[in-house]
């Protein structure tokens, strides 16, 4: 969603309220990485609430696995920012429900010493600095992005289905067996 509006920024608008926009949104996102760090701090001395929510995220996962997989793509790519890129790009990271059990599962898979704070700074940096990036990418590639969006979005949609499944299939794999 966020990537979206930053293309539709991009090709209606040009680069500069594009990056804006990504720049907000990535600015957020550091934020709520400084929470998941505290929540996955928190879940290491108390597992077992780490069980319950590991358990819980193997249907929200297959759930959204189904939901990218049926998922048709649509006509809009986004809103077109008219004023404050900036404030539009925060609000759009604030809703980004999503990144929560991203960064969860991604700081599992590579098991982050989240005991060790003097790591946090770099890895924020780190994240923050691979989202900008992101951001950067859809807004060169917009207008070639922008011309083929129907199909690509369709393929994304599929890619992000299976990486959901594989997430939910890894769970029940780790939960039980490992």
């Amino acid at each position: 969603m966020i990537n979206l509006n930053v293309l539709a920024t991009a090709v209606h608008r040009g680069p500069r309220p594009a990056l804006v926009m990504g720049l907000g949104a990535t600015m957020v996102e550091a934020a709520q990485l400084v929470l998941v760090l505290f929540g996955f701090d928190y879940l290491a001395s108390h597992t077992s609430v780490d069980q319950v929510l590991q358990w819980i995220a193997i249907p929200v996962f297959l759930g959204l696995a189904i939901h990218y997989w049926r998922s048709r793509p649509s006509s809009q790519h986004g809103e077109v920012v008219r004023s404050r890129p900036f404030l539009r790009g925060v609000g759009l990271g604030v809703i980004n429900v999503l990144i929560y059990p991203f960064w969860f599962l991604w700081l599992g898979i590579i098991q982050f010493p989240v005991d060790d704070h003097a790591l946090w700074p770099w890895f924020i940096i780190g994240a923050f600095l691979g989202a900008f990036a992101s951001m950067v990418i859809f807004t060169v590639l917009g207008r070639v992005i922008e011309q083929r969006s129907e199909a690509l979005t369709r393929h994304l949609h599929r890619i992000i289905a299976v990486m959901f499944l594989g997430l939910g299939l890894w769970q029940i794999l780790r939960l039980t067996f490992l």
